[in-house]
């Protein structure tokens, strides 16, 4: 599935029970990755704009393998969460904290790598469904105003669908 469009648009994603602010145009695809927990479908949302890439991602986890309330795996996961983007990208991570989104648990860090690029991940698990929000590009290019008014976009439809 592909989508576009143009600006800053207020973009609703029923399937995602959200809605964000995305600059510049935008395609979505659906990837699903064989796993020891059984097949994650990944929805993904990629965004460019003149000088940075964004991207939003959400994707279920099966019943009885990760849930928001889950907090003694979920420490275990965001390290290896962000353990394991360092090393699929050969970067370093410069940063990370934890973080809550409506109460809901999650990690925000940043990793550098290649020649002078970066990427920023707001990172959160409502219910059993895993969301993340990316920026990245050339470091000089770095631009906190347009991470965040991207990051801090994000709006359930209806929290009494999350589960």
């Amino acid at each position: 599935m592909a989508l576009s469009g143009h600006g800053q648009n207020k973009v609703t994603i029923p399937e995602g029970n959200c809605q964000l602010v995305i600059p510049g145009l935008f395609k979505s695809y659906l990837d699903t990755f064989e796993t020891e927990i059984g097949p994650l479908v990944y929805h993904t949302y990629l965004m460019q704009d003149t000088s940075l890439s964004y991207q939003f991602t959400f994707c279920d986890y099966p019943y009885e393998t990760m849930h928001s309330d889950s907090i003694g795996l979920l420490n275990e996961f965001f390290e290896s969460t962000i353990d394991e983007s360092v090393l699929s990208i050969k970067g370093t991570k410069k940063y990370e904290s934890e973080i809550s989104q409506f109460g809901y648990p999650g990690w925000f860090w940043r990793i550098d790598f290649g020649q002078n690029k970066f990427i920023k991940t707001k990172a959160f698990i409502a219910g059993r469904r895993f969301y993340t929000m990316q920026v990245f590009g050339h470091k000089s290019w770095d631009d906190q105003k347009k991470t965040f008014q991207f990051m801090d976009s994000f709006q359930f439809l209806n929290l009494q669908k999350v589960k």
